[in-house]
């Protein structure tokens, strides 16, 4: 039975949708691990596997439809994203047309969120959740002509009715999950402009965040964990950590394979100093430039220091704002001084910070607070900023703060599929929609596109093909965040 992984190239007259973390359109890709955790284990399974990320390739719509002509697999796997689910679903409509007898498995956040969007026909099931071991059963299931009925975490169509079996839960050791096998995937044209050294890939070493700031969007593999599990017990999942050794092991792999740079894609990288530590200490051995996110208040004196001697490049970091009480109303837990201090460790070993700032987070932001954020921002002199609008993504707090006090800009009161590093989906009474949006342009043009900041790019440049990622990279921000709203 082959099994074919698809990513296809926008159908929907849009961009290319990140679907690592799910919620905006690219500017550069990363390869996309949830699928490698899938294709590994079905590979152990003998299972006959291909992974065809066309929308990272470049590749056109008619090579896509080329392709699934001539191609002979029995099962087509999508992992949608909320901004992808139009494209995926279109994709899925071709296949049945020029192709009979063939099967579709939808898993990722918005399956997880609304399966029965899919499940049009008995031809197509949805993985909720955590999707490792149910693909692997379900799967096992079909090759086997067994019943279905009783595998967890499917929803599929009998009948014209549709059925949602009890949820998986959670993956208790991720240890028993393989180490995705990085051959199965092309990586040739996945990078971070932020890193000098290619090839790149990235690694999971943990689940879960134990914060509860009200807005968070994960990486999708994480919300989709989150999703199903706050629908069937009604509570966030706790984190699950691999071993010191499981993660260990994986990064040597890593070197052995020749990359030469790693991002860490867990949402939450600091744990606890002494496995930080270990961790990092053992990075330190392989000639492996690295980066992760974690959050400022995790950030110590030994902590950067062990990072700066293992080569770690920079340290994406959540601050949101650096207004102590929109901080306190999103849920961050966090102190204003104690993000500048992270910060400072950072820079004072050489490491550098990445900063998130969210606008209209809450319903105390105005333009004051944002514009003052963003004069803080400068004075940190910090080189790389995502400034963001904050959207309400199904499943978090302020999805439902949203619909209660009707802050969605639509008729419908409701998520739309939007880029919020582009615009806003949301108007509060004294902050409308146009005004975020205008203030999003402000905060990009102020800190991108000033002297200080290209002189210091240019400084970094170490390679033609660093030049290239770097100037492409400028250069879609550039036409997503200032000429579309000139």
């Amino acid at each position: 039975m082959k099994i074919t992984f698809l990513l296809p190239p926008p159908l929907d007259n849009k961009r290319a949708v990140d679907r690592c973390y799910g919620c905006n359109y690219g500017l550069y890709f990363l390869p996309h691990l949830p699928i490698l955790y899938l294709a590994t284990i079905l590979k152990q399974n003998d299972f006959d596997i291909e992974i065809h990320d066309m929308a990272t390739h470049g590749k056109s719509i008619e090579y896509f439809y080329n392709f699934i002509k001539k191609d002979d697999s029995d099962i087509y796997v999508f992992y949608t994203v909320f901004l992808s689910e139009e494209t995926d679903i279109l994709a899925r409509n071709y296949i049945r047309k020029v192709k009979k007898n063939i099967k579709f498995i939808f898993c990722g956040t918005q399956p997880t969120w609304l399966p029965e969007n899919f499940l049009d026909t008995e031809d197509t099931f949805v993985i909720r959740g955590e999707p490792d071991f149910v693909i692997r059963d379900l799967l096992l299931g079909i090759r086997e002509n067994g019943e279905i009925e009783k595998i967890k975490g499917i929803s599929y169509k009998k009948n014209d009715r549709c059925f949602h079996n009890e949820s998986y839960g959670l993956i208790e050791n991720l240890d028993d999950l393989p180490i995705p096998d990085r051959t199965l995937l092309d990586h040739s044209v996945y990078y971070r402009p932020q890193m000098r050294k290619m090839p790149h890939t990235g690694i999971i070493t943990s689940r879960g965040c134990y914060a509860k700031c009200t807005f968070c969007v994960p990486n999708s593999l994480a919300f989709a964990r989150e999703l199903e599990y706050k629908k069937y017990f009604h509570h966030k999942p706790v984190p699950r950590l691999h071993s010191v050794e499981r993660v260990l092991e994986e990064f040597r792999l890593i070197a052995n394979l020749g990359f030469k740079s790693v991002s860490i894609m867990d949402d939450e990288f600091l744990w606890n100093e002494e496995r930080d530590l270990q961790i990092i200490k053992g990075i330190k051995q392989l000639n492996l430039e690295w980066s992760c996110l974690a959050r400022a208040d995790r950030i110590t004196e030994p902590i950067a220091k062990a990072m700066a001697e293992s080569d770690c490049v920079y340290v994406d970091i959540g601050v949101e704002s650096f207004n102590q009480k929109i901080l306190d109303s999103i849920g961050k837990c966090i102190k204003v001084e104690n993000i500048s201090r992270g910060i400072k460790i950072l820079k004072k070993y050489n490491i550098e910070p990445e900063l998130n700032i969210l606008l209209g987070a809450s319903s105390l932001e105005t333009e004051e607070t944002i514009k003052d954020t963003i004069k803080k921002v400068e004075e940190l002199d910090i080189n790389y900023v995502l400034f963001n609008i904050a959207c309400p993504f199904p499943g978090t707090e302020f999805y439902y703060q949203a619909k209660q006090n009707k802050w969605f800009d639509n008729k419908e009161n409701d998520y739309v599929p939007i880029d919020p590093s582009e615009e806003s989906l949301i108007s509060f009474p004294h902050l409308s929609r146009e005004k975020l949006n205008s203030l999003l342009s402000y905060a990009y043009r102020t800190h991108y596109f000033n002297t200080k900041y290209i002189l210091n790019q240019l400084k970094k440049v170490q390679s033609p093909r660093d030049f290239y990622n770097k100037f492409m990279t400028g250069m879609r921000t550039f036409k997503r965040n200032i000429l579309k709203k000139q």
